[in-house]
């Protein structure tokens, strides 16, 4: 097979990283752009660092190449709309315009089904679900990015992974660990909340899939381990493949929300960073929030690789080395 050459965004992060190092052994030629330059220079190709908000860089930076992994945004459930718009819809929308300038062929979007959230229980949300109104900025803007690849002239595939935890995770499991470190995890309505995760080798599987089979153009694939799961059974997998002992609280979610909306105010008076407890991470653990993924099934022919159980074995076994 001829050898591929691909450019990453967001090649520092989590998900680029889990990318980048299975591309490489798949003998593909990289071009990795982050943020990061420490991380940069680890990861084994050639790497540029810059803001792919500021057009004139990425035009700079970009070169030709047979497609792009977008998996750069700002990804977070507190933080000012102005900034999720410049890394999430203005660098999306410079990355289209280098893509013209340099005749790229093909774009794997990656998005989020944080935006088919609404503070409901959600069983195997379609594709083609949508709020009255989004829950944060962040699912905005990802929204707001996967509109202006949709009106592109690109030949793209965009998918919504849900819940990534795995190697370089940074955010999900991180986050847990975090609250857990306190000595208690908040569980609501016993933690029966069924949930969809997604071990990152499977969302690379995915992008694998979306970059080298032919596809309808502009497709849009749901993507989760297929294994929902209850919050209270995730928490426990977690503390485990953690090695830590942990209490588990019933709390109420009225008193859950009206901590979450205190702190939520405390931290929009400067007086904090991002609170500790969000309005949003309060709903994720309290409704659950299942994917379909029949169409990823039927049209991309994905089938995760690895199970939640295996998931977690290689996140344990990347934490020791």
């Amino acid at each position: 097979m001829k050898i591929k050459k691909a450019i990453i965004t967001g090649a520092t992060g989590g998900l680029g990283r889990n990318l980048g190092e299975f591309l490489s052994q798949e003998g593909w030629e990289l071009l990795g752009f982050g943020r990061n330059e420490s991380i940069g220079k680890e990861l084994g190709y050639a790497f540029k660092a810059f803001d792919l908000s500021n057009l004139e860089e990425t035009l700079e930076a970009f070169v030709e190449a047979d497609v792009v992994f977008h998996c750069a945004a700002r990804s977070s459930p507190w933080g000012k709309y102005e900034l999720f718009y410049k890394d999430n819809v203005q660098a999306t929308e410079n990355v289209l315009t280098a893509m013209k300038k340099y005749n790229i062929p093909k774009l794997v979007h990656v998005s989020t089904p944080s935006i088919y959230f609404d503070f409901t229980d959600q069983i195997n949300v379609k594709e083609s679900y949508r709020p009255k109104q989004f829950v944060n900025a962040y699912a905005q803007t990802k929204y707001e990015a996967e509109e202006l690849v949709l009106a592109s002239s690109v030949d793209a595939t965009i998918i919504r992974p849900r819940g990534i935890f795995g190697e370089y995770d940074s955010v999900l499991i991180p986050r847990l660990e975090k609250i857990a470190n306190r000595g208690v995890l908040p569980l609501i309505n016993k933690g029966n909340a069924l949930v969809d995760v997604t071990y990152v080798g499977n969302v690379v599987h995915a992008m694998y899939l979306c970059a080298t089979k032919e596809l309808p153009d502009k497709s849009i694939f749901n993507i989760s381990n297929d294994e929902p799961i209850e919050i209270s059974k995730l928490f426990e997998m977690v503390m485990a493949t953690l090695g830590k002992e942990v209490k588990y609280k019933n709390v109420a979610y009225k008193t859950m929300m009206r901590l979450a909306t205190v702190l939520e105010f405390v931290a929009k008076l400067g007086l904090s960073k991002e609170p500790m407890i969000t309005k949003y991470g309060v709903g994720l653990i309290a409704h659950d929030q299942t994917l379909d993924l029949q169409k990823a099934k039927d049209v991309l022919g994905y089938r995760p690789k690895y199970s939640l159980e295996e998931g977690l074995e290689r996140y344990a076994w990347s934490r020791e080395y």
